[in-house]
């Protein structure tokens, strides 16, 4: 129990330092900056990362608060930092969808669901903020690969297989949802992951702290995803567009 207690205080600390330092920070820095050992830091930074409170980038070796962290307290702040947008943006899409809707970027070589509005509708997904999925499998990885190079996507999925026990991805096949993504403005696909799911997606206009692009899904039974792909992704799109010219007029807007 006390070392529960204790790992739980360490979690919230980190996440206080993070609201000090205003920008990611490497593993060393974190422990020395707190007063951890460096194993038990690695362990906990891990943990929160793939519990989606943290995100993690491969080539600074660096972490930072996920949006998740953001959104948790946007309940009891009205309208601070977007917070309160983002989540009215999520609970429309769902509402006009009538599917889970999600908010997901990529974490390492997976794609993380880092805020879920579950469907009204059965049967539910049961999906969890934090949960991990292959990059390269759902409609928000693809939406967010649509804006990387195809050299670049080469060799994310050349690491993906090398990195991934069991998991092998073809790039032909990666590449040719890549281009319809990019040739229709939003990404879709049915069985990636599970064969009775499907998703639709598009990119958010703005990056996390680590300037990693973010995705707006919707998730549910792949028959819908089949049938009505193009009006959800043309919804998405609209929901986006008075997303983003909500937040225009806010900046404009003299303090």
């Amino acid at each position: 129990m006390a070392r529960s207690v204790k790992s739980a205080r360490r979690a919230l600390e980190v996440l206080d330092l993070f609201e000090k330092l205003r920008r990611p920070a490497a593993i060393g820095e974190i422990a020395a900056m707190l007063g951890y050992p460096q194993s038990s830091t690695s362990f906990l930074l891990n943990d929160l990362r793939r519990t989606g409170y943290l995100n993690y980038d491969l080539e600074t070796r660096c972490f930072a608060p996920t949006i998740r962290v953001a959104l948790l307290g946007s309940w009891i702040h009205a309208g601070a930092c977007g917070r309160d947008e983002i989540s009215e943006l999520l609970t429309g899409v769902r509402d006009l969808a009538r599917m889970t809707t999600l908010l997901a970027t990529q974490n390492g070589l997976d794609l993380q669901y880092v805020h879920v509005i579950e469907t009204r509708q059965t049967p539910k997904l049961a999906l969890r903020p934090g949960t991990l999925r292959p990059l390269c499998r759902g409609a928000g990885g693809l939406a967010l690969l649509a804006e990387r190079s195809d050299a670049d996507i080469g060799r994310l999925v050349r690491s993906i297989n090398a990195d991934t026990a069991g998991t092998h991805e073809d790039l032909r096949r990666v590449l040719r949802y890549v281009d319809r993504t990019r040739r229709d403005g939003y990404a879709w696909i049915v069985g990636g992951v599970f064969p009775n799911i499907g998703s639709v997606a598009v990119r958010l206009p703005f990056n996390d702290i680590l300037d990693k692009p973010l995705g707006l899904m919707v998730a549910g039974p792949a028959w819908r995803i089949r049938t009505e792909h193009r009006a959800l992704g043309t919804m998405l799109r609209a929901e986006l567009a008075r997303f983003t010219g909500r937040l225009a007029v806010g900046t404009d807007r003299p303090s």
